[in-house]
């Protein structure tokens, strides 16, 4: 099913989506300090105590030396040098006879044996002619070959005296890299580069967006499976076609969803905040599209303490006991929601600002800069807050709604302030505020009823109607049309209301054939497209534009993103339908088949009479 669905304005989010958040990776770790930098060791019995600071790990758990012999680490500046031997002063022995300017006897000699070689070698070349050797070497190089040892026949040396780092004067025949590449030998084919340059292009133009996309999130969970996840959409409106651009998991079933384009840093893009049954509030990043965790949490529970409480449990042996209550309730951090979060609105105005509905019966205004607490908490409703909605101008104003069938209006500047109230006749599902008239604010309820008050006086209605006897479960007003309202019905059914007079008038009630129906929302930067969503989980999109009455009603209002190509209609097919039609298709052509056989026996018969009558007449003359 589909619990909500919310637009991405044009132009608000990046058209080359990143594949992760690199923004997000960790810092690599500090360098460990240089010997020189380092503290002399502590002398005392605290010694000890330093050293397993220095280290991490106590001396006796170290694997940083190979002998009984313990390393004093304070020596290393805190860093294991594996392998390297030290000297009495701690200074490694490499190290310390590049500091004294000495050579090692073991270096004078390697130096010594290849002055001898070199020697040896040059009086070989200066003696004998190409191609020979020397007196007794052929009967060595023999009973080398012959005995099968390891030493190195090109270099003529022993495995003594070869050094495998020296230079390699041996000579190869150059690689015919030509030839490799047109048998395919080789691992690097200029064809398969070209392929795999080609195969990366076309990912990179699968997950680019045009300017004429339109992006559409749906809050998605299946109750069969216990998976949720946020599923954007990607919709052209020049070809109609409709698919899932990326989909984002979500830890729990999700309730609603607000778009917004700040982070907590204050910098620009394009988030979307979730709600759910957690208490918390996860703000995801839309320009990524396989992000691992959230951008930021506002609320929700505090994983610190809870290890803390765990950590002081498995030290203890186990003999601290964890509460019952700690071990199936984890603490919250500090202002979080207690409850499942219902409702959200991020303000259009103050961008940083989102209000959250709780079933906690509480509504909660964050600073997403500082999501550490929320700015206010506001008690006014004294049962589930189900709806949520900031005035469209005034950012300050937020209108609710919620289980206690009233809808109130506060000024989030006086949270303890005194609310404005109006009563409804059943739950209230959905609020919105009026973009033509800003002092009015509509509200739908369970029972189908949608009632329309001026905050000036919230003791009398405007006007009410019934959207549907089976109940609207979303409202949704269009910002581009003056007085077009969307009522999403239990009845799988969205319903355009022209509410401009003092009497609503159903223009348009339309089955989008995606099950009953939970949310409703206008792309605000299109005049006519609105999308939808139920317990069918699919996304309905409707281009209003297509219905002349909900085009004549407002003045041949239309769209205007392109020239749409010639689509099919919409729909889902019938197939008893299209079946019956195939199977009477197929008697009429059986029928056609056996009168067309039955005419031609009939003429066939009249002929050959006719040429009988004719042979009888000759008969007859003659």
């Amino acid at each position: 099913m589909i619990s909500a669905v919310c637009f991405v304005p044009a132009g608000r989010s990046d058209p080359r989506p990143s594949r992760y958040d690199k923004t997000r990776a960790s810092a690599p770790p500090p360098a460990p300090p240089s010997p020189s930098s380092a503290a002399p060791p502590p002398a005392g019995p605290s010694a000890s105590a330093a050293s397993a600071d220095l280290m991490g790990l106590p001396a006796d758990l170290r694997m940083d030396t190979y002998d009984d012999e313990v390393v004093e680490p304070s020596i290393l500046g805190g860093s294991a040098m594996i392998g390297t031997s030290l000297g009495e002063d701690g200074i490694p022995v490499e190290d310390k006879g590049e500091m004294d300017g000495e050579e090692s006897e073991e270096e004078e000699e390697a130096e010594a044996e290849e002055a001898e070689v070199a020697e040896a070698e040059a009086a070989m070349e200066g003696a004998l002619p190409e191609g020979a050797l020397p007196s007794g070497a052929a009967g060595a190089a023999a009973e080398d070959s012959g005995s099968g040892s390891d030493s190195d026949s090109d270099s003529g040396l022993s495995d003594d005296e070869f050094d495998p780092m020296g230079d390699d004067d041996r000579e190869y025949d150059e690689l015919d890299v030509e030839a490799l590449t047109a048998s395919m030998a080789g691992g690097n084919d200029a064809r398969q580069l070209d392929s795999d340059e080609e195969d990366s292009d076309s990912d990179d133009e699968d997950t680019n967006l045009q300017p004429t996309d339109v992006l559409c999130l749906a809050a998605h969970a299946s109750p069969t499976d216990d998976f949720s996840n946020l599923q954007v959409y990607v919709y052209e409106p020049p070809t109609g076609n409709l698919y899932v651009h990326h989909d984002i998991t979500l830890p729990s079933f999700p309730l609603c969803c607000a778009w917004g384009d700040v982070d907590e840093a204050g910098e620009a893009g394009s988030f979307v905040a979730v709600g759910t049954f957690d208490k918390g509030i996860e703000v995801w990043n839309l320009d990524v599209l396989s992000p691992l965790e959230p951008s930021f949490v506002l609320g929700g529970e505090d994983m610190a303490s809870f290890e803390k409480i765990a950590r002081e449990h498995v030290e203890g042996g186990g003999k601290k006991k964890i509460a019952w209550s700690q071990q199936q309730h984890q603490p919250l951090l500090a202002g979080s929601h207690t409850d499942a979060v219902m409702c959200m609105d991020w303000n259009k105005v103050h961008r940083q600002v989102l209000a959250s509905g709780s079933a906690d019966c509480t509504v909660k205004v964050w600073d997403v800069t500082s999501p550490s607490a929320p700015a206010a908490t506001m008690t006014h409703h004294k049962d589930k807050v189900s709806a949520l909605a900031f005035h469209q101008t005034e950012a300050t104003i937020l209108a609710s709604g919620g289980f206690d069938r009233q809808v109130c209006v506060v000024d989030c500047r006086t949270p303890d302030g005194a609310a404005r109230r109006g009563k409804t006749s059943a739950d209230v599902e959905a609020v919105a505020w009026d973009p033509s008239h800003p002092e009015r604010l509509v509200a739908a309820g369970e029972d189908g009823r949608v009632d329309c008050w001026d905050i000036r006086n919230m003791g009398a209605k405007l006007w009410s109607f019934e959207g549907s006897a089976y109940g609207v479960a979303d409202i949704a007003f269009n910002s581009a049309v003056d007085g077009m309202l969307a009522t999403a019905n239990v009845d799988k059914s969205v319903g355009i209301w022209d509410v401009r007079g003092a009497a609503p008038a159903q223009v348009f009630n339309k089955d989008m054939q995606v099950g009953k129906l939970h949310t409703v929302s206008f792309y605000e930067s299109q005049k006519m497209l609105l999308g939808c969503g139920g317990a069918g989980g699919q996304l309905g999109i409707w281009e209003l534009d297509s219905e002349k009455s909900i085009v004549d009603t407002w003045g041949g209002v239309r769209d205007t993103v392109g020239d749409r190509v010639e689509r099919e209609p919409k729909g889902e097919v019938d197939f008893e339908a299209e079946m019956k039609k195939e199977q009477d298709k197929a008697a009429k052509n059986a029928r056609a088949a056996a009168e067309g056989n039955k005419g031609g026996k009939g003429g066939a018969g009249k002929k050959g009479g006719k040429k009988g009558g004719k042979k009888k007449a000759a008969k007859a003359g003659k």
